[in-house]
């Protein structure tokens, strides 16, 4: 009867240990996510300043796409989650949704961040 409670104990406390592994990695790739926010909202305000302009960068500097999802791509640069975004624009959180997945495929890139820092990066 001992052992059986041991064992019980035993990969109760391994499935923990696994959980808290996993939770691990989800923390730091949301912490990884937030720095680079966080460097993004830096580097905007220094961009601002030296240029002598509080105007956040929007994307335009990408012919392939649309007006709109310029318009988007403007959004999520200045932290518009998609509810905002589609709030600003008059449009459907969906839309918003599809707008996003076409930035990121004529893009290249595969997450918000990566959008963010690719549209930043076009404006040096």
């Amino acid at each position: 009867m001992a052992l059986s409670y041991d064992q019980a104990l035993d990969r109760a406390i391994t499935a923990l240990l696994l959980e808290a592994v996993e939770h691990s990695r989800a923390l730091r790739h949301v912490l990884e996510q937030v720095g680079h926010l966080v460097m993004l909202r830096v580097q905007l305000h220094h961009a601002g300043a030296a240029a002598g302009s509080t105007e956040e960068p929007d994307g335009e500097g990408f012919p392939e796409l649309t007006n709109r999802e310029h318009e988007v791509l403007g959004y999520l640069v200045r932290g518009g989650t998609n509810r905002e975004i589609a709030k600003a624009l008059g449009i459907s959180e969906r839309t918003v949704k599809n707008h996003m997945r076409n930035i990121f495929t004529k893009l290249g890139v595969a997450d918000r961040t990566s959008a963010a820092v690719k549209a930043l990066e076009s404006r040096r």
